[in-house]
């Protein structure tokens, strides 16, 4: 097979590639590549044809012999001299694509992704798009057509959208839909609505009701959209509260006012541990704090010093939660 130098735009694909993978990629990163991803037709071309080869690795890497799911557990410590580690990513990625021809985008019609308790996942889309999803999410993503479309069905993820005016990106949740061009965002799933934190650029959010079906609202960067069970609300991010936002990349549960039951969902999604609890106003006490997502003892250790909520171990593994 002959091979071909790469070009500068498949050289910077492939660093973008890199830097995006990070488990913890900045707001300035995400800006920056949304820029650098705009500013040419080249430069999406090129992050498509390097990331469809990165997604063929991504599915070797799925699996172990014994069938295990091991994606979760690619690299997610700081290398002890990172620009050496990504300079050999980005060489790795360039010669994976050397080796192989550009490859049509892939058909994503009706593709489900979804993460277990313990697992995160960064999913690129052939359009560009990227999804950090947290653990225990689930989303189904189709490409085709003049919309580019996500059911979104639980969890909370992070959206990185390439930018393309004539194909919107959407969306959708059983609270309403989240439409966008280009631009980031979280989207998390509650029991009773969905929340959308904008990041950067320009979201809007639309539910249709009965007797109002033009419940639309739009929200900018450091904003939040709540869609609920009336008309869509937007309201403006107090200085801390996108990292608490965040927090979740860095495993860790923020315990802003929560309901207990709430929080324990939360938990569930990182340690895979089961909780139920004794009675109706058990499962309705409000927290604050921060606690790790893993650490069950830690989470149990702050329920009981903090608002006198005691824990009883059952044989099947579930931890009822009963207040003192």
């Amino acid at each position: 097979m002959a091979h071909r130098e790469p070009t500068q735009a498949e050289l910077e694909a492939a660093h973008w590639l890199v830097v995006l993978d990070e488990p913890r990629v900045g707001r300035q990163d995400i800006d920056a590549f949304q820029a650098w991803l705009a500013a040419d037709e080249t430069h999406k071309r090129a992050y498509e044809a390097v990331s469809a080869t990165a997604d063929k690795i991504d599915a070797v890497l799925a699996t172990d012999p014994l069938g295990r799911d091991v994606r979760h557990r690619r690299t997610r410590v700081v290398p002890v001299r990172p620009l050496t580690i990504a300079a050999l990513s980005v060489a790795a990625a360039i010669a994976l694509f050397v080796i192989s021809p550009l490859s049509p985008l892939r058909d994503e019609a009706g593709a489900v992704y979804a993460t277990v308790p313990e697992q995160e996942r960064l999913v690129r889309l052939s359009d560009g798009t990227t999804i950090e999803m947290a653990p225990g999410a689930r989303l189904r993503a189709s490409l085709e057509g003049d919309e580019r479309r996500v059911r979104f069905e639980e969890g909370v993820a992070l959206f990185n959208v390439a930018h393309d005016a004539s194909r919107p990106f959407v969306v959708m949740t059983k609270f309403g839909e989240i439409r966008v061009v280009g631009t980031s965002f979280v989207v998390r799933l509650e029991p009773d609505a969905a929340i959308t934190t904008v990041l950067s650029g320009r979201v809007e959010a639309r539910r249709e009701m009965l007797f109002s079906p033009d419940n639309s609202v739009a929200a900018s960067a450091d904003q939040e959209i709540e869609l609920g069970g009336g008309a869509p609300t937007v309201s403006i991010l107090a200085p801390d509260a996108l990292d608490r936002r965040l927090v979740w990349r860095e495993r860790m549960v923020a315990l802003d006012g929560q309901s207990l039951r709430e929080a324990a969902a939360e938990v569930t999604r990182f340690s895979g541990v089961r909780f139920a609890f004794a009675d109706t106003a058990t499962a309705q006490v409000r927290l604050a704090g921060y606690v790790a997502g893993d650490d069950v003892e830690a989470f149990l250790e702050l329920l009981e010093n903090n608002v006198g909520i005691s824990a009883d171990r059952r044989a099947d593994g579930v931890i009822v939660l009963r207040s003192d």
